[in-house]
């Protein structure tokens, strides 16, 4: 759907559930005032409707783009990683637990499974927030620093074995939130919504599932790209650093 606007909330959010979250982000009503049109909803807050129709207009753009991940540099692909993955939990992980929640206080005593979800994705966030700082401050830095001795840009003085026990730790923490996840998807019955669901909770569903296909591929390419590189690349500077 290219959009305009005089086109009504509601109906752009039902073409692509995934828009709700830049809605939400403005504070515009997408399930009971889904009736008004863009320009209506915008005027009456204040809100600049090109810069809305753009972020919309971008889903589109960002579902078509393709990256060869194995032919990015380590340097490149940590790069990536924060500025991409990290910042989208960081910008979507909060919009989709108010979804969540209010869709577990609204339809709760109807739909029991709303609050467990809403529960283990708190506890998702709370994991994920610490795990990415600690990559970001420690484990990261590190790999970054690998890259420049390989390159030549840093001293080899530098250099010390420490990459495995981190990586380690990050992999355990991976899998705790693989099942987090793989138990959302159990309870929410791969994330189907009742015949009665308001936009919200459509929304939430939606944002959910979203969000698991956006962290299983983070943490792919953590664990089968980015990790097994570094570890490869320690070996070649330990055995480069020794054989001198």
């Amino acid at each position: 759907m290219k959009i305009n606007k005089d086109i009504t909330i509601g109906s752009i959010v039902a073409e692509d559930i995934r828009v709700a979250s830049i809605f939400q982000k403005y504070g515009l009503d997408f399930c009971c005032g889904g009736n008004k049109t863009l320009q209506v909803a915008c005027l009456a807050q204040d809100i600049d409707i090109e810069s809305i129709i753009s972020e919309l207009n971008e889903v589109n753009k960002i579902e078509g783009e393709k990256i060869d991940y194995q032919s990015l540099e380590l340097d490149e692909l940590v790069t990536y990683i924060i500025q991409t993955h990290h910042r989208y939990i960081n910008e979507k992980g909060p919009i989709t637990a108010q979804f969540i929640e209010k869709v577990a206080h609204v339809h709760g005593e109807r739909h029991h499974e709303t609050v467990e979800i809403a529960r283990i994705f708190k506890e998702l966030l709370s994991e994920l927030g610490p795990h990415m700082m600690k990559e970001e401050k420690v484990l990261f830095p590190y790999i970054m620093n690998l890259v420049k001795i390989e390159k030549g840009e840093i001293s080899s003085n530098s250099f010390r074995q420490f990459v495995s026990n981190p990586i380690r730790v990050m992999m355990m923490e991976h899998d705790k939130a693989g099942d987090m996840l793989k138990s959302i998807k159990k309870i929410s019955n791969n994330y189907s919504v009742p015949v009665d669901a308001c936009n919200t909770y459509k929304a939430a569903f939606s944002n959910l599932q979203e969000m698991s296909d956006d962290i299983i591929l983070h943490i792919h390419l953590e664990n089968n790209i980015l990790f097994p590189k570094a570890v490869k690349l320690e070996e070649n500077l330990t055995r480069d650093i020794l054989e001198k």
